[in-house]
């Protein structure tokens, strides 16, 4: 796009007011704008950091709660373990699988009034009994320990926190995850359950197979249920602490535990929310029940449960709000003393430049005869000296190009009067030519006239640059001219001439003139000079070569050294070539010119370099 064509948006661009206007829109922005940036990042970073710092420490706490958590379940899975080392329990469900299984059981030296079956029921449960008791009290917080032989009978001892209601109906299905672990601890998640005595209440238990340390054989299992306020009594400290809620899920995204207790037992709802926890531990914003909240989320190694805190960000963002509002408070106090102090800035800055613009406007009506008072030394007192001076310069000016005025016409009458000398000379160069004809002295004549036409072309004033076809035509008549002299010993080859092609009057001569002069060896019988023409990038190059004697290593280093020397510097040599070589650069600019390159015996080669538009 051209400079001339390109405009800035019309929302960037000054609009016509007073100076008072733009530097009152110039400190309004580098007021508010610092101050505005500063706050917002002030509350951003601020807000960061408690979010960091909130993540960070709930992290902690949660890793704490989950190791708790953690420590409690391991207790149950080495309560479960204590049948298979037991001896009498492993003999009460030996008892218990035989007396089922239809086996007659050992009789015992008790005497007893009971009925067989009746009395065998009594001498198990009296087994198995006092050690149910036992595991029943090692770990608090535990509610009751159940014991199943292989039939699916239960042993058990009253707590007071009642028996399950539901034991015929979750045994298959603990049988069979127990079978399935072959002896190791399986750990079921949150179940609802109701109780003869006391109602519906919240469990997780621990199953496992009791097996037979000399038959490697399953006797039965053992279930170890713990209430659900286990986990409370470990979280409520963290709630209170976070201000938030804790949700515990499994990995099939069943709730252990929830602090609003809605969704305990239960799937929970929002799979969304769970995707976002991926990973052992991390945090994530998200929205839940309406309001936004920060959720810091923790995985268990050993229990595979995921515990989630979520903490709402009204809470976590209540100080910076309260910073952000002082903040900004006193920003605009701020602002609004600034703004008056610009103002009265503004007002004192721009008085005296209303003065100078008065003045300008005078000067530009054609008044020079205007001075601004320099009442201070500051940079409007300067601008108003150079005022002063550029005033004073403008008359000089004035005076100089009234003057340089007159001069050139008086060069333009020398020059009227200096065209009559060219005249005469061609006027004579033909008297000669016509005589040697009338002599029948031919060849005189052709030279008389090819100088003739030479002195036209170099002297004939015109246009600076002329078509390439009529430079050619002046090297031939030139090279036409030598061959007079010399016997035919140059010869000139070049190629097409492009009409279109402008150059510089002149630009050839003289390079052929020095190839001729410089290159012509007197053991070689003829000289061959070619030009060829090419396109390089945006420049057009002419290649003037010649097989000459060429020049020595430092003839050529003088030679280019010549070429580029300023003109203060310059020793007077190679007039032609340095000639081409400041005209190429005046009228081009510097990157164009004369480039030489010459071996001893092979010759030279000139290279002209020149924009090709």
């Amino acid at each position: 796009m051209s400079r001339r064509g390109f405009r800035l948006p019309s929302f960037l661009r000054w609009p016509a007011q007073r100076m008072e206007g733009k530097l009152l829109i110039v400190f309004l922005f580098l007021i508010i704008l610092p101050i505005g940036i500063l706050s917002y990042v002030s509350a951003l970073r601020y807000s960061d950091s408690i979010e960091r710092n909130t993540a960070a420490y709930v992290t902690q706490m949660t890793d704490k709660t989950m190791g708790k958590l953690d420590d409690y379940i391991a207790d149950m899975r080495k309560i479960s373990i204590i049948p298979s080392y037991l001896d009498a329990i492993q003999a009460g469900l030996k008892m218990s699988n035989q007396y089922y299984e239809g086996r007659a059981l050992p009789e015992e030296n008790v005497p007893s009034l009971l009925p067989g079956d009746q009395q065998r029921t009594i001498d198990i449960q009296r087994k198995i009994g006092s050690s149910i008791y036992f595991l029943n009290n090692i770990k608090q917080g535990t509610n009751t320990v159940y014991l199943f032989d292989r039939f699916g009978n239960v042993y058990y001892a009253v707590k007071s926190s009642g028996i399950r209601s539901d034991l015929r109906t979750v045994y298959p299905k603990w049988r069979e995850m127990a079978a399935e672990a072959h002896g190791a601890p399986v750990l079921v998640s949150t179940q609802e359950v109701g109780e003869w005595a006391s109602g519906k209440r919240y469990v997780f238990t621990v199953v496992r197979q009791i097996i037979d340390p000399s038959t490697y054989e399953p006797l039965g299992m053992i279930a170890v249920d713990a209430n659900i306020g286990v986990i409370e009594s470990i979280v409520r400290d963290m709630d209170d602490t976070t201000s938030g809620t804790t949700l515990i899920v499994d990995d099939g995204g069943k709730v252990i535990y929830d602090s609003g207790r809605q969704y305990l037992g239960q799937t929970w709802p929002e799979n969304d929310l769970l995707r976002q926890t991926a990973g052992p531990e991390g945090s994530f914003r998200a929205a839940s029940g309406g309001e936004r909240v920060l959720t810091i989320y923790k995985r268990s190694e050993v229990t595979g449960w995921k515990a989630l805190v979520a903490i709402p960000e009204r809470t976590l963002t209540a100080e910076a709000r309260l910073i952000r509002n002082q903040t900004l408070v006193f920003a605009t106090l701020i602002v609004g003393f600034a703004l008056l102090i610009s103002l009265v800035s503004a007002f004192a800055l721009t008085r005296p430049l209303r003065s100078l613009v008065r003045l300008m406007k005078k000067v530009q009506k054609g008044n020079l005869d205007v001075v601004f008072p320099v009442v201070r030394r500051d940079e409007i007192g300067l601008v108003g000296s150079a005022f002063n001076r550029m005033i004073d310069r403008v008359k000089l000016l004035i005076a100089d190009i009234y003057a340089m005025e007159q001069r050139k016409k008086e060069a333009e009458l020398q020059s009227l009067q200096q065209q009559i000398n060219p005249h005469f000379i061609y006027n004579t160069l033909e008297s000669i030519r016509m005589t040697a004809v009338l002599h029948d002295d031919d060849e005189v004549g052709d030279m008389a006239q090819l100088l003739g036409k030479l002195l036209r072309y170099s002297i004939h004033a015109g246009k600076e640059t002329v078509p390439l076809a009529r430079e050619w035509e002046h090297l031939r008549m030139y090279v036409k001219l030598l061959n007079y002299r010399y016997s035919d010993r140059f010869a000139l080859e070049l190629p097409e001439a492009e009409e279109p092609i402008q150059v510089m009057k002149l630009l050839f001569q003289p390079i052929v003139e020095n190839a001729v002069y410089h290159g012509l060896d007197e053991s070689k019988p003829h000289l061959r000079i070619r030009i060829e023409s090419r396109v390089e990038g945006a420049d057009r190059l002419f290649a003037v070569a010649d097989d000459g004697g060429g020049m020595e290593p430092d003839t050529l280093l003088r030679l280019r050294s010549s070429l580029n020397r300023p003109p203060g510097e310059w020793d007077g040599r190679g007039i032609g070539l340095r000639n081409v070589h400041e005209r190429l650069k005046l009228r081009y600019g510097e990157a164009y010119g004369l480039a030489v390159d010459s071996e001893p015996g092979r010759g030279t080669v000139v290279t002209v370099r020149l924009p090709a538009g």
